[in-house]
This record gives C-alpha cells, structure tokens and sequence, in this order.
C-alpha cells in the first residue's frame, strides 16, 4: 500500500485479500517481468467492504539479470549477496546459436572453456571448462577419469550433466544463470566447489495456440592460418642439408641409390608436383538447425510441444553429428496446487573420421596423392631407405568410428500452496542414458602391416549404460514485516547413480565388406571382455535463509549436510556453509537525498566451505584383479589392483569473495566487480607408491592449493533512447587469476621426475601448477651451433641437466576478456565481441617437434619452414636454432617458451525483427532475420600450430524465426 508498511502478495492463482484504510487508499501493484501498477481505491463508506478488484499488469521489458535463478529459489539481484550472473535467451542468441557454452564463454569473464589445441573443433570432442579457476590440482580427465574442475550443471532443478547441456537446443533456454561463489553454490554443498551452472528451460505460456519455428543454416570453415610448412622444393632442400641423402654407413651402392632416389624426387618437383596434403580430409562444413514449439492452454492447464533436429557435419570428411530431440511441458493448476512434467527425448548419431589430421599435415609434398592411373596407392614411398604411408590409402577403406546416444529424462514437481507466505515443493528426476560406440580397421590399414595374416583387422565395441535419479522435498517461506524481508528455504534431497559400461575386441577379419565381429577370427591373444559398474548414492539436508533490513542491509546464509559414497567408510558424511553480506548504499538517505544519478551502489562480501566430489566412487575402495596364470591348491589367485582409503577426506574449499555491483545515469553505466580467494584444502592427489605395495599409485588427501583472482564487467551506453528503440551500448569484460600449490612435500616426486623431457609441469610447493618448467638456455653459439645453458649458478654450460630446471613461464594470461558493442535500433540489431588475451607465455609445440628434435626417422614427414630458414648452418650464423644437420634429440629449454599475446573477433551478429505490418497480413505475430559469424579471425604474435588431430573452424550462420 503507498506510502505505508503494509502489504501482501497474491496466490498462485494470482488472488489477493488487503484490508485498507475508509480513507482513499493506494494499491502499488509490482512483479518482476512486469510494469507496475498504480491503483486508486475511492473513499469507502464504514462497513462497506469491496469485495473483487482486479488489476492486470502489462508485460515489461526487465532483463533476467534482475534475478537470480539458483535451481532451488529464485531471489530478486538486489537483496542477494552472492556473486552471480543471469542472462535470457535474447542474450545467448545474439552471440551465435550453435551452442550455449560457445555464446556463455563471451558473455562473463569467470566462464572459460580452455582451448583444446589437440582436437580444435571436432564436433564429438566435449570441451574443456572452468568458473573462476581450478579448486583442483590435477586437471586432465585421464588421471581421475573425471574432470574433477567441471562446474555442476543443473537443469531445470536437476543435476545434468555436460554432455546434455552442450547438445541442449539454444531455442529450449528461457535462461542461464552462473553461480560463481560460496554465497551462491553452497546451496549445492560438496559439489559446488567449481561454481554452478543453472539452466531454465522454457514454460509453456497461456493463451491462444502458438507456434513457433526457428531454422538456420551453419557452413563451418577449415582453419588452416597457423600451419607453416615446406613446399616441396623447401622439403627437399632440408632433407639434403639434414643429410638425408648420405648413407648412415657409407658404401658405393648405398651412395648411387641415395643420389638416384634424391634426383627422381628433384625431378618430379620440376615437373611441377607441390601436394597440399592439408587439404584433402577437410570440407566446408553444412550444417542445419531447426527447433519447432507449439504452446497453449487456458486456465488450469498449460501444455508444450517441442522438436529439434540439429545436424553438424565436422570440417573433417566422415565427421558428423546429428541430434534429434522432443520434449513435452505440461502444467496442470488446482487450488493451491500446482503440478508441472518436463520429459525430453535426446537422440545423437555420430561418426569420427579414421585418419587424424597430423598424419596428413605429415605427409610430403613431393609426393603424389595417386599413381598414374589415378589409383590410390597403400604407400607413397617403400624401398630399403624410405617408408611412407598415404594417409588416403587408410581413409578410403570400410574402417569406421561411429556410436549412437540415446538419453531420456523425465523432471516432475508438485507444488503446494497453503498460504501467500508457505510453499511446500516435491521433485522426482528420473535420467536413462544408452551409448553405443563402434570402431573398425580395416585388415587393409597400414597399422596391420606387419602382424599375422590371421590377426589383420579389428572390430571394438562398447556400450555404456547410465540411470540416475534424483528426489527432493523443501519447503519456502517469505514474508516481508515492515522493514524486514525474510526468506526461508529448508529440504532434502537423495539420488543415485549407476553406469554400467560393456565392451570387447575381435581380431582376423577377411577382405571386403565383411566388418561385423561374426566375420572375426577370434578375440584378441589373452584379450578379455570389458565388464565395469558404478554406483555412486548421496543424501543432502540444505538450510539458507536470507534476510534484508530497509532493503539496505542484506544478509544470506547456507547450510548443508551431505553424504556420499564416493569417499572413504570413515568419511561418509561432510558439512558445509556459508555466509554472505551485502549493503545497498542507494537506500542511504545520504546518496538518495543528494546523488540522483546513482541506480545501485551494493557492496557484497562472501566466504563458505563449498566441496568437490566430481571423482571416480571406486577410488576409495580396496581392489584385486584375479590372475588367470595363478592357479593353486586353494583356487583362482588374485593380486592386488589399488589400494583402498577408507580415511579418503572430502576435498573442501574455502571461497572467500568481495563484490562491487554498481548502476549510474539511469541505468546507463553498469559495472559489477569480485575479488575471490579460494583455498582448497585438502586436495585429493594420487601419490606414488613403492613397488612392494604391490600397486603403483594411491589415492590419498595430501597439500592446499590457492587460486585468486579478479573479474570485472561494465557496460555502457553511448545512446538510449527506449521509446524510439535506439540504443547503442559498449560492454568489455576482464579476468586475470594466479595459482599457488602448497603443503605437497615430495609426495609428487616420482610425477614430476617421470615429467621430465616429455612436459614442463611440476608440482613443487610454493609454485603456481600453470608454471613452465625447463632449463633456461643461452641460446645457440655461432661458432658452432650448438646451444648453451644457464646452470643454477648462472655460469654458462654446453652440459644438459634437469637440475638446473627452473620457471621459465606460465601458461595463464596476465589479463584476457572480450570488448564488444550492440546497436539496436527498432527491430535492427548488430553486435561485435573481440577477445584479447595478454601476457600468457606458451611452449611451443611446433618449433620444438617441428623445427628441431627432427630425427633421421622424422625426415620422412613433413616440416615447419622454420627448420629451413632458422637454423644454423656455418660458421657465425647467428639464429634461434641449432645445426641444421643435427639430428640429436633437443632438450626442454627456454628457448621454446614464447609469450602470447592474441587478438580474436569472437563474434559478429546481425539481426532484423518485425513486429507489425505486412507480417500480420500472413497470420504471424512476429518474424526475424539473422546472421552470425564466430571466430571471424585470430591474430597472435606468435605462430605455432593449433588443431593437431582436428583443425579449428571459423562459422558463419544464418537463419529465421517466427511466431504464429
């Protein structure tokens, strides 16, 4: 009621009851997505009582980020403490449609998916991706056979996974909200650690029939821009400075052969032959999405049709993959009740090409792809000095990689409503998921070369079978008693887990079309059948509470207990919290009095204990593996396969985060802002162990790791002017983040002894994981082309030693974001989003591989030019690479590690929508026009080779929607 303390809300239904003064009174009528209402009620005579009102609000334009959605309530931005991210479907499109992960990585600073240099951008490759940093030490998927620094995805209230979000259609998503700290994830408790991505799909909506239908058309392009390699003549060239031509053991008929097969090579370069094998696997990819929604009811019941097929042929031949899916929402409303059902059908083909794309880039270019008679040969080259394979020969054979996904899910919620202030809400989620891979070699594959006729050829198969189901029963309270505004939310939750993953091998198969495992010799020599099931159980109590003073000072805080089996028999059960404090300064009557131009000025500060499960359940369990060649009196014999720790701790971390959310000039400046500290502690590792322990690692609890850092948005907007709908915005974005391990002792010695000249991590206490370690090198000596190092003293030594390693880089950027505008201006739309990355410093791969290290074995494939023009040749050269004839292995120094900086139009969009008009004269209610391009270009200041299994891809994609 204007200008007075009291209030209430309506029910579900929308229904209200108000006592109000005999005096004139005023309704302030207000809810997010709406315009509010101002309503009068005249003077009443006493007794006299009004028995029906009613007040429709009209549909405004307040963008999602108003709110915050964290899967188990929904709190309005300006009292909640967390720091957290919001952004509709209108936000996500406009930074492409090919995949919501692609368009979130451009929208906030604290999402990162990291470059995936070995397999660019294959379509069947899920990608790698952080919130804020790792809160874990070891990265990779294969050491834990998880990702243990994947963020937990929920969807619509359900815990989903990567694999479902990343194929998930954009045109489904009503929004996405990121969870970044302990403030907004504790709710999650022990899997919150690495942030939370909550997805909302879209509800069907009331009113007549709708139908609504989206299609665009994709051509993805092959990016070749950082590959440098030798032509022909450049190739031949090398090779014979190399020495390629001189026999290793000199003879008279070795000599006249080595001439011959170096002059045949000449003179086919002179007729003219430069292959470029880069080439030949790939395609300009065509790729079509079409999303269909039908929606309607009245009343009670509300109801949704949704289908969706989406083909991705791969710039790769023989690389696709095609997802089809179905859904259907229903909402059914009685009373206080309300009941509501998303089921969704999710089916995927897919298929990977046989040949990788290195073998190609391997390939000479002085050779010819075909004979003369224009016949694919097996090999390019094969006599008593030179083998070569034609990586054509191997793709144009009956080899196949293909598998077939089905998943289905199934999310029910009950709702009760007894009061405006009480909500009582149950959730069932019941998930299947059934994947089939099939791979098959050809006896014909050059791999088979040498082996028994009998055993040429190889089928492989497996299937994984995954269900999960999920339950949950809480209970909300919200009340608002003068000045005091609280929020109440207690519940419970319990799932399960299983997979179970199948497979075996046949070898021997004959000639032709015949590749089914039927047409097999036999299984593998001591080949056994794969057979491998998980079963992983939680059970969750939550507390959070929420509580403003004035809707000036703010306070939030979590509980939750959590129990797993993931971690050891003594460790089952874990706690963890949160507290979070937040102040809006623009409810002071010092700024309200005095400086109108301030929207929000909040100040937030968080710290919680979130955890990390995301591990293997196995791990803390003590395992044999029986031993077939160990028969005995008693029976079958068994040795031990790992070691079990029932005293395996649940890896915690400690979050602590300050924010600055500020709103100036009537909304036309925005900057939001959060410095995080997290400890982890403790973390969990594999150690090694010794020989006698009968296994070589253990899973144990052992050292922290601190990861901080900064990330910041603004925006701005040059022009605004909403009722000519003009407006033109800037908007850049800013992460930078370190690491520091510690605690470790020598519990990793054994890793980092055995990284040693095959990678430049280690982990050593006080030291940053993202480090690069190697020795630090002089550089090449003119006098004869050799490289000198720095010992740890700082003299100077021809003499290698991996003592004497020392930091010589660090993989992350000193600062990277994205600067972008938008241009709206009536139903004209345009926006550009530039990556920039600063300060990362890099070991380059290609110089290292391909400019030296090049073995007398490795002259057989092709090289960067680098190899030609760079190195060492005579006397007083002075260059970055040693002697040219050199075939010596090359150790890990400094001299391969390079700074990189990178410049990246990630985005351009363009867009046009009518409203009114002509569209109406066809029956539809809106219609709109689109086109986009991702990753446009890429500009480095240093080259080195990126898509070595896969290439990258720039896209460019068109498309249109309507409704009717």
């Amino acid at each position: 009621m204007g200008g007075t303390s009291m209030g209430t809300a309506t029910d579900v239904d929308g229904k209200f009851k108000l006592f109000v003064p005999a005096d004139t009174a005023t309704l302030v009528v207000s809810f997010i997505g709406m315009k509010t209402e101002v309503v009068k009620i005249p003077r009443l005579k006493a007794g006299v009582e009004q028995k029906e009102l009613t007040i429709v609000l009209r549909e405004e334009d307040v963008k999602l980020e108003d709110v915050v959605v964290t899967g188990i309530f929904t709190r309005k931005k300006e009292s909640f403490t967390g720091s957290a991210s919001t952004y509709s479907a209108a936000e996500l499109k406009t930074m492409g449609t090919q995949n919501i992960l692609q368009s979130l990585k451009t929208l906030d600073p604290a999402f990162a998916i990291l470059e995936d240099n070995q397999f660019g951008s294959d379509p069947n490759r899920l990608p790698n991706m952080e919130i804020r940093g790792k809160s874990s030490m070891l990265g990779l998927r294969d050491e834990l056979d998880a990702d243990p620094n994947q963020p937990l995805f929920i969807l619509d209230g359900f815990e989903s996974t990567l694999a479902a979000i990343n194929d998930l259609d954009i045109n489904r998503v009503a929004s996405i909200t990121i969870l970044k700290d302990a403030a907004s994830t504790a709710i999650y408790g022990s899997k919150a650690a690495n942030g939370v991505i909550v997805v909302e799909t879209v509800k069907p909506e009331a009113g007549k029939l709708q139908v609504s239908y989206t299609g665009n058309m994709n051509l993805s392009m092959p990016d070749l821009s950082s590959y440098n390699l030798m032509n022909a003549r450049e190739k031949l060239e090398f090779e014979r400075l190399a020495g390629r031509f001189e026999p290793a053991s000199w003879s008279t008929t070795s000599e006249v052969e080595l001439n011959r097969l170096y002059n045949e090579k000449l003179k086919v370069i002179e007729s003219g032959v430069d292959t470029y094998w880069l080439a030949e696997p790939l395609r300009v990819g065509v790729n079509q999405k079409h999303s269909l929604y039908v929606q309607g009811g009245e009343g009670n019941f509300l109801f949704g049709l949704g289908a969706g097929y989406n083909g991705v042929s791969g710039v790769m031949e023989k690389s696709d993959r095609d997802v089809i899916s179905g859904n259907i929402d229903l909402i059914y409303r009685m009373s206080k009740f309300q009941f509501s059902n998303k089921f969704s059908l999710t089916s995927t083909d897919y298929r990977n090409p046989i040949v990788a794309f290195s073998e190609y880039a391997a390939a000479n270019p002085y050779y010819k792809k075909r004979n003369e008679t224009g016949t694919i040969e097996k090999w390019l080259e094969n006599n008593n000095f030179f083998k070569a394979a034609n990586p054509l020969w191997n793709a144009s054979q009956n080899s196949r990689d293909e598998g077939k996904n089905l998943a289905l899910t199934n999310y029910f919620m009950a709702e009760y409503f007894p009061t405006v202030e009480w909500r009582v809400r149950a959730r069932l989620g019941l998930t299947y998921g059934n994947d089939d891979t099939e791979k098959f070699y050809s006896r014909n594959d050059t791999r088979f070369e040498n082996m028994e006729t009998i055993k040429k050829g190889e089928y492989r198969s497996s299937n994984t079978r995954t269900n999960q189901v999920e339950g949950e029963l809480s209970v909300t309270y919200a009340k608002v008693l003068g000045k005091h505004r609280i929020n109440l939310v207690v519940g419970g939750n319990v799932s399960s887990n299983k997979s179970l993953t199948q497979g075996y091998s046949a070898v021997g198969f004959p000639d032709g079309d015949f590749s089914y495992p039927s047409f097999s010799n036999g299984y593998p020599e001591n080949g056994t059948p794969t057979y491998y099931e998980s079963v992983s159980r939680s059970v969750n109590g939550y507390f959070n509470t929420g509580y403003s003073f004035d809707d000036r000072y703010l306070m939030d805080f979590s509980l939750r207990t959590s129990g797993s089996s993931v971690f050891g028999t003594s460790r089952k059960y874990n706690t963890t919290w949160s507290v979070g404090l937040g102040w809006n300064l623009h409810k002071e009557k010092f700024i309200m009095d005095h400086v109108g131009w301030i929207d929000l000025l909040k100040l937030r500060a968080s710290i919680g204990n979130p955890g990390n499960q995301s591990f293997d359940s196995a791990q803390s369990l003590l395992t044999y593996s029986f031993q077939y060649g160990s028969m005995n009196y008693f029976g079958l014999g068994a040795v031990l396969a790992q070691i079990g720790n029932p005293d395996l701790k649940w890896q915690i971390t400690v979050d602590k985060n300050i924010g600055l959310d500020v709103t100036l000039f009537n909304k036309r400046f925005s900057l939001t802002a959060d410095y995080y500290y997290k400890v982890t502690d403790p973390l969990l590792i594999k150690v090694s162990t010794p020989l006698s322990s009968g296994t070589e690692t253990y899973m144990t609890n052992a050292g922290e790791q601190v990861s901080q850092g900064l990330t910041a948005s603004v925006t701005y907007y040059i022009f605004q002017n909403f009722e000519e709908r003009f407006s033109w915005m800037i908007r850049a974005n800013v992460r930078t983040q370190k690491t520091r391990i510690d605690k470790i002792g020598n519990k990793l010695s054994t890793l980092n002894s055995s990284g040693k000249g095959s990678n430049t991590v280690r982990y050593y206490d006080g030291a940053d994981p993202d480090d690069i370690w190697a020795v630090k090198s002089v550089g090449i000596d003119p006098s004869n082309g050799k490289e000198l190092f720095y010992a740890k003293d700082g003299s100077y030594t021809y003499d290698f030693s991996y003592d004497d390693e020392v930091i010589c880089g660090n993989t992350r950027p000193d600062v990277e974001g994205v600067i972008g505008s938008s241009l709206n201006w009536k139903g004209f739309s345009v926006s550009l989003n530039f990556r920039y990355q600063m300060g990362a410093d890099v070991f380059n791969e290609a110089l290292y591989s391909k400019v030296e290290n090049i073995s007398r074995s490795d002259l057989n494939k092709n090289q960067d030019k680098r190899a030609l023009y760079e190195r060492w040749q005579e006397e007083g050269d002075i260059v970055r690479f040693k002697n040219i004839a050199s075939a010596e292995t090359t150790p890990m120094s400094s001299r391969f590690v390079q700074e990189e900086n990178v410049l990246t139009l990630e985005s351009v969009y363009l867009g046009y929508e009518f409203y009114d008009g002509w569209i109406k004269k066809l029956g539809l209610s809106s219609l709109k026009f689109q086109v986009s391009m991702r990753d446009v270009f890429r500009a480095s200041t240093i080259r080195s080779e990126r898509g070595i299994s896969y290439p990258f891809a720039r896209s460019m994609e068109a498309g249109l929607s309507f409704n009717f």
